[in-house]
């Protein structure tokens, strides 16, 4: 004879199951927590790889463009003139001789002498190399140059600094030559008049991270 009593003990045995297999919120709760612990881990692991290998990049630019240079003044005498394109760390604006930004790009790919005469020489740098501004290339033949300059990983110019009279600083014809690093600061100042590029003592901390090949300016 048929009764209530078989439905309503399955019913309650499917409500034990449901209830054994069903998550409560304190359980959901630590889960999404344990995936966003582990999320951060694993961003804060990736983010120092990507910025160790950046790091490293840069350095082994910075050397090609070094010896690069360094081919250039035994061809030519000296170094190629040029001021710099380096960014205030206060104001993000740029410092002295900004016209000056591409002449390292143009003295490297053989269209600028020493004292940026224009000149169809010989190019010093396998620009397929590096990341550049922008798409344009010299031609091979004639004495245009170009706007165009060499960027480090993180998308910013190459800073290159050098002046073969008038300043303190490269009265030993030496050459100033970095990557403003992660933060794109530079922390230095460079004066107008005397044309000597030095670290800010003030501004220091923005230094801290810049990526230097051969000399770094001395403190101010």
């Amino acid at each position: 004879m048929p009764t209530l009593a078989r439905p309503l003990v399955r019913q309650a045995r499917l409500q034990r199951q449901a209830g054994k297999r069903a998550f409560t919120l304190i359980e959901l709760l630590t889960v999404i927590a344990i995936i966003a612990i582990l999320a951060a881990i694993t961003f804060g692991v990736v983010k120092g790889v990507n910025e160790r290998a950046a790091i490293a990049q840069a350095k082994a630019e910075l050397s090609s463009l070094a010896l690069s240079l360094e081919a250039y003044k035994h061809q030519y005498g000296d170094y190629p003139q040029a001021g710099s394109n380096a960014a205030s760390p206060s104001t993000g604006s740029a410092l002295a001789d900004t016209s000056t930004q591409y002449y390292l790009f143009n003295a490297l790919s053989g269209k600028l002498g020493p004292a940026l005469a224009p000149i169809t020489g010989k190019r010093f740098v396998d620009l397929a190399r590096f990341s550049l501004e922008t798409a344009n290339i010299p031609a091979a033949s004639g004495k245009t140059s170009v706007l165009n300059s060499f960027l480090d990983p993180w998308g910013r110019r190459y800073i290159y600094y050098y002046r073969g009279t008038g300043s303190a600083w490269t009265a030993n014809k030496n050459f100033v030559l970095f990557s403003a690093g992660p933060d794109g600061t530079t922390g230095i100042s460079i004066n107008s008049s005397t044309g000597l590029i030095t670290i800010e003592s003030q501004n220091e901390k923005y230094e801290v991270d810049n990526l230097y090949v051969g000399s770094r300016p001395p403190k101010a």
